[in-house]
């Protein structure tokens, strides 16, 4: 999916790391096959007969009365913003929101593993979004954009007075089209300006590699489709390569679709093993848990790794592995979002993604405005990005215990039983 998660308005994760996906922005615990019609015949009257009704008409009247430029009014977008502004106001940040016609193609595109874009994962803690890798053999990287360039602009609006959902409408396009950026690459005198022609990124959502001690480091990026067989395989391999340990890397995964949240957890705890319950708005409560399948790596060491952008699924999958006791948690409180979302498609192609239910984790704690707290808190250098499987095929001990990510080294030291640097 494209690299940017959107983060609610500019809300600061809690002393995390913030690494957006210019696709997962799109996706983030979706209720799989819940695309719902959601009308009342009722919604109508109760609208207009709500007294602050009038308010939202008066505006509507004055601009088309008063507005300076009354032939540049857009009254689709007038409409889109309105219906954006009230499902933002249920302060579901992150989660619940509006989506235009083009955004809701988008969504779908998302929760395929898809979209239409340059192909760059994006860090957005500094003043500017700094490029943390292009993806290998996508637009960006034929076009000699580089892990720590610094984006200035993006066909011509300034970064700097952007937020990143901004930043992924700029990049997102048709394919085919081109978007011009101006780079700055650290060490260099001068900007570069890039032409590049967007194109259909697909992302794996799973990637591993061997690390030293026979662990091995399995990430996923996001619950796409797909994410809990290629997840399945994965372990397989690590274990047939001769794993004896594994650090699951949740880390900045903005979540995905719920039915790939349970086959992934599966892959870990034993059938009937409750993974979340389910808090309905009628103050019912349902435990959802494992699937009867056999897990690949339902025994064996086990860490896994969230932090500030593991939202959604990761946080449900991430907890219930910690409260079942199955492996330690290491890194940041994760960002909190712990509603169970369903989109309900309009008729004109819009749709609404609003929660419509609450997420516990297993032991009855609402994840919420929460999140999921590690058992043990180790924090990221401000300038360090965590460690890929695509960074380093054959890191050796020498070059983790260099490693500016301390989390996967904290993992890394758990499972091997010795700090770095001993046999």
């Amino acid at each position: 999916m494209l690299p940017i998660r959107r983060t609610p308005g500019r809300r600061s994760y809690r002393g995390a790391a913030r690494m957006l996906s210019l696709a997962a922005i799109f996706v983030a615990g979706v209720a799989a096959g819940e695309v719902l019609d959601g009308r009342d015949a009722d919604a109508d009257s109760s609208l207009t007969g709500n007294p602050t009704f009038a308010t939202l008409e008066e505006t509507w009247n004055l601009i088309h009365s008063e507005w300076a430029l009354p032939d540049e009014i857009d009254e689709d977008a007038l409409i889109y913003g309105a219906a954006a502004g009230m499902v933002d106001a249920l302060g579901d940040d992150g989660h619940s929101r509006f989506m235009s016609p083009e955004e809701t193609q988008s969504f779908d595109e998302s929760s395929r593993g898809e979209y239409t874009g340059i192909g760059v994962e994006i860090d957005f803690r500094g003043e500017r979004p700094t490029v943390v890798a292009p993806f290998d053999g996508s637009p960006a990287d034929r076009a000699g954009i580089h892990s720590g360039d610094t984006l200035i602009s993006i066909n011509g609006t300034e970064t700097d007075r952007i937020d990143q959902t901004e930043v992924a409408d700029l990049l997102l396009g048709e394919k085919g089209t081109p978007v011009t950026v101006e780079v700055f690459t650290p060490g260099e005198s001068a900007t570069r300006e890039l032409t590049i022609i967007r194109d259909r990124i697909v992302i794996a959502p799973v990637s591993w590699r061997m690390l030293p001690d026979n662990i091995a480091q399995v990430r996923l990026s996001q619950f796409s489709a797909g994410a809990a067989r290629d997840l399945h395989g994965a372990l397989v391999a690590a274990k047939t390569a001769g794993a004896t340990g594994i650090v699951f890397d949740l880390r900045d995964n903005t979540g995905g679709l719920l039915n790939e949240a349970v086959g992934v957890a599966s892959e870990f705890l034993p059938e009937g093993s409750v993974i979340f319950q389910q808090q309905n708005r009628d103050g019912s409560v349902n435990p959802v848990k494992t699937v009867g399948r056999s897990g690949a790596w339902q025994q064996g060491g086990l860490v896994v790794l969230i932090n500030g952008g593991s939202a959604s699924a990761a946080e449900i999958v991430g907890g219930a592995i910690a409260s079942n006791e199955r492996a330690e948690t290491i890194g940041e409180r994760t960002y909190g979002t712990g509603t169970v979302l369903v989109p309900f498609n309009q008729e004109d192609g819009s749709s609404v993604l609003l929660g419509t239910a609450l997420w516990l984790d297993p032991d009855g704690n609402r994840l919420w405005k929460e999140g999921v707290e590690p058992d043990r808190v180790v924090k990221m250098p401000l300038d360090a990005w965590p460690s890929r499987p695509s960074d380093d095929a054959d890191m050796t001990r020498e070059d983790l215990a260099a490693s500016e990510d301390l989390q996967l080294r904290a993992a890394v030291e758990s499972l091997a039983g010795a700090p770095l640097g001993r046999s």
